[in-house]
């Protein structure tokens, strides 16, 4: 029994949440309003302006990283 279970479960729980997305309700009453041509006043900020000091610490920590492999490695040998 319990093999039979285990092949059937997985097919019934996908079958119950693909079908929960039917039942959703359409939003025709209460759907957002249009968009306008005026930006929203928030903070703005640099997305990229620091990724070459990310990128200089991930090159440090992979050379630490590495150093410290290769000096256990030696030691054990």
């Amino acid at each position: 029994m319990r093999p039979q279970i285990v092949k059937i479960f997985p097919y019934v729980l996908c079958f119950i949440a693909s079908t929960s997305v039917f039942g959703a309700s359409l939003q025709t009453i209460n759907e957002p309003p249009p968009p306008t041509s005026q930006r929203t006043p928030g903070p703005e900020l640099p997305i990229d302006e620091n990724i070459y000091i990310l990128v200089a610490l991930a090159i440090i920590l992979g050379v630490y990283v590495a150093y410290k492999r290769h000096k256990a490695i030696q030691k054990a040998q």
